[in-house]
């Protein structure tokens, strides 16, 4: 995942490097190897946006591809060691690059960005369109980057362009291939 802004990723260097960590305490023996003596230190991060605007933008890629680029108001991040990150946004609005030339825009009022997998998980009712008309809501909205999947749990309603409606507990919609499956009684 690449972030926009330089001061985050040189923050997340210096602290991968163990810059400003206390010094660890050793309650090991003499023949203790040093990097066994090192303890991770949490490193939090409040991302503010770049220089000449007011939002945070992270792209995701895959082999030069864009998956999705998220726009949020703001964010916050903590990391203990690399590929344990958690990234939490506000106002987070996330375009979706699907086959071809369609894209699907969601938006909610929070996401969360899990390093490790690169998952994104956004909640308190999610919003999403994408550019044919159609148009999907539930409660959250979950992309997996490995199956490049989008889930959606909660008061599922889609709308297609010709205003029909399908309502459900569950979707899954896949971005490759544009197929959307849902499941569970819709109220």
């Amino acid at each position: 995942m690449r972030f926009a802004s330089c001061a985050l990723a040189a923050v997340l260097a210096l602290g991968g490097c163990g810059h400003g960590a206390p010094p660890a305490r050793s309650t090991s023996t003499a023949s203790a190897s040093p990097a066994a003596e090192q303890t991770l230190v949490p490193i939090h991060i409040r991302e503010r946006g770049i220089p000449g605007s007011r939002y945070i933008y992270i792209t995701e890629q895959k082999k030069n591809r864009i998956v999705y680029v998220m726009r949020a108001d703001s964010g916050t991040g903590i990391r203990l060691s690399q590929g344990t990150g958690r990234s939490d946004f506000v106002n987070p609005h996330i375009t979706f690059h699907e086959s071809g030339k369609k894209t699907l825009v969601a938006d909610g009022p929070h996401a969360t960005v899990q390093e490790r997998d690169r998952s994104v998980l956004m909640t308190g009712g999610a919003h999403a369109r994408n550019n044919e008309g159609m148009t999907l809501q539930s409660d959250t909205l979950r992309y997996d980057d490995g199956a490049e999947m989008l889930y959606g749990e909660g008061n599922v309603l889609i709308t297609t362009a010709r205003n029909e409606q399908l309502r459900g507990q569950r979707f899954d919609y896949n971005l490759r291939t544009t197929e959307i499956h849902v499941t569970g009684e819709g109220r």
